[in-house]
C-alpha cells in the first residue's frame, strides 16, 4: 500500500538540531546511494569530518522506522541521518510502502536474538568479512545483499535466455532420457525453482514473468507423472516445488500490476494446458489483481 511521509512532521519529531543537519546535509549534497528498498528508502550520508553514514528508512503501520549506523540509540527519535534520507527521497519522487511487520520482528527468537548480539559485537570490518564469504557459498544470499545495497537491477536478456534453456531441459527430461526416475524428475524441479527464485530478488520485469509462467506450465507437466505414481511417491514433496512456483508468480503479478483482461487471458492459458491441476490457484488468489473485467476475461478464455 503507498503511502506519503509527513516530511515536516518527521522535522519536528527530529527536534530543532537533527532537523536543520538533516536539511544542511542534502543542501550540501551529502545525500547519496538512494535506494528504494522493501518499500523505504535507504542512503549514504557523507560526514562533514569523512566517513559515510547508512541509514535505512521504513513504513510501518504509518509508523517511520529508522535503521542508522551512527545513530542507533536515538530513543526512537528520527536522527539527521533520516531526516536527509527523506528529504532527499522526496525531491527524487521515491513513493513509500507500508510494511504490515517490522523486519525487528525477525529476530524475537532466542537464537536470532543470540545471532543479532553476536553480530552487534562484532567489527564493521569482520561482518563484511562474514557477508563475503557466506555470498561466495549461496548465490541466493549474494542475490539478496546486493539487492539491499541497490545493486541488482531487473534481469537483462542473457540471464533471461539462460533461465528459458533451463526450464526448457526441465521439461524434456522425460521425453529425452528413457532411463529417468521419479527423483529425476523432483530433482530438477527444485534446481529450476532454486535458480528462478535467485532471479526473483532482483526487481520484477515482464519478461521474467514470462520465463516463470514457462517453468509452471513445465511443471505442471512433470507433476502429473508424480501424481500417477502417488503410491510409490511421496506427493507432498512435488506440491513444494509447486506451491513456491505459484507464491512467486503471484507476488511478481502483485509487483508488476498487469492488465487486469490481459492477466485473466494468461492465467485461463496456463490453466487450460494443464494436462490435470495447474499449480496455480487461479483465478482465487489474483481476485485483487482481476477484478471483475479480469475474471470475465479469465471465464471466457478458459471456455472456448
Amino acid at each position: 500500500m503507498a503511502v506519503s511521509v509527513d516530511v515536516e512532521a518527521l522535522i519536528a519529531a527530529a527536534g530543532p538540531s537533527a532537523g536543520q543537519a538533516g536539511r544542511e546535509h542534502v543542501a550540501q549534497g551529502s545525500v547519496s546511494g538512494l535506494t528504494s528498498v522493501d518499500g523505504g528508502v535507504r542512503a549514504s550520508v557523507a560526514e562533514p569530518r569523512g566517513g559515510q553514514t547508512q541509514v535505512f528508512v521504513t513504513v510501518v503501520s504509518r509508523a517511520l522506522v529508522v535503521d542508522c549506523d551512527r545513530d542507533s540509540d536515538s530513543a526512537g527519535q528520527p536522527c539527521e541521518h533520516a531526516v536527509a534520507a527523506v528529504l532527499a527521497a522526496r525531491d527524487a519522487g521515491i513513493s513509500w510502502t507500508s510494511m504490515a511487520v517490522s523486519r525487528a520482528a525477525d529476530t524475537d527468537g532466542d537464537e536470532d536474538r543470540l545471532v543479532a548480539e553476536a553480530a552487534a559485537s562484532l567489527t564493521r570490518a569482520e561482518l563484511v568479512r562474514l557477508v563475503v564469504t557466506q555470498a561466495a557459498e549461496d548465490r541466493l544470499f549474494e542475490a539478496r545483499v546486493l539487492q539491499r545495497a541497490g545493486r541488482l537491477g531487473p534481469a537483462d536478456a542473457g540471464e533471461l535466455a539462460r533461465l528459458r534453456a533451463l526450464v526448457r531441459h526441465t521439461g524434456r527430461i522425460p521425453d529425452s532420457n528413457d532411463r529417468w526416475e521419479l527423483h529425476d524428475l523432483l530433482d530438477a524441479g527444485r534446481d529450476m525453482l532454486a535458480e528462478l527464485e535467485i532471479v526473483a530478488v532482483r526487481p520484477a520485469s515482464a519478461g521474467f514473468v514470462d520465463v516463470v509462467e514457462d517453468a509452471v506450465g513445465v511443471w505442471d507437466k512433470l507433476a502429473g507423472y508424480l501424481l500417477d505414481a502417488w503410491d510409490a511417491y511421496d506427493t507432498d514433496e512435488s506440491g513444494e516445488v509447486a506451491d513456491a512456483l505459484a507464491a512467486l508468480h503471484l507476488r511478481l503479478c502483485e509487483e508488476l500490476r498487469p492488465d487486469p483482461i490481459e492477466l485473466g487471458q494468461r492465467l485461463a492459458a496456463l490453466v487450460g494446458s494443464a494436462d490435470l491441476d495447474s499449480c496455480l490457484d487461479a483465478p482465487d488468489s489474483y481476485t485483487d489483481l482481476l477484478g471483475a473485467e479480469g475474471f470475465t476475461a479469465y471465464h471466457t478464455a478458459l471456455d472456448r
